[in-house]
């Protein structure tokens, strides 16, 4: 009863040492079928799995959305922080406005940063302010969770990112339409 639970452990060699080397044959076949797998990747051309979003990798949205979003993450925090802590009697519109025209103008500057430094086309300019601003919202909702840690707060984690991948969808996509249609038809 005690060797019905006993596996039998087949080594390389089937002599029972794991130490000795395979046959050359199955080792030869082995290395032919990797060979054959990395040259179908490389005809294909696919750097990563993110290459598939408009023939861009995620690394390349990445680079194009860092600066424009992290500034706007700090302006918007900062200016929570500032009116919350320091400047509370002025009045929230104020707080309100600054931060829809930051919004506005750094999403501005990412649609013409990516298509004049980065030469996107349209969807990947739209991609590229859909992702930025789906990161930015989210660490918005993440701040405002444990800033207000209300319920509405769990519902903003889906929300917020939601919003802001909107509206840089909207912006990018005006101004690529307006600005950057007319000189590429001339």
């Amino acid at each position: 009863m005690t060797e019905n639970h006993k596996r039998e452990i087949k080594y390389s060699s089937d002599d029972g040492h794991p130490w000795e080397e395979q046959d050359p044959e199955e080792s030869m076949k082995e290395h032919q079928s990797s060979t054959k797998i990395l040259e179908k990747r490389a005809l294909q051309k696919v750097e990563t799995a993110g290459q598939f979003i408009y023939g861009q990798s995620l690394t390349w949205y990445k680079e194009i959305a860092i600066w424009p979003m992290l500034i706007l993450l700090v302006i918007e925090l900062g200016t929570r922080v500032m009116q919350t802590n320091y400047l509370y009697l002025w009045p929230p519109k104020i707080f309100t406005w600054f931060i829809v025209g930051a919004r506005i103008v750094l999403f501005i500057y990412l649609a013409v940063s990516a298509v004049r430094q980065y030469q996107a086309n349209k969807m990947q300019t739209v991609t590229v302010a859909i992702i930025g601003g789906g990161v930015v919202g989210f660490l918005l909702a993440i701040f405002q969770l444990f800033w207000y840690f209300e319920l509405w707060t769990f519902f903003n984690l889906i929300g917020q990112p939601l919003l802001f991948a909107a509206l840089g969808a909207l912006i990018s996509w005006v101004v690529y339409t307006a600005v950057f249609k007319k000189s590429i038809n001339q």
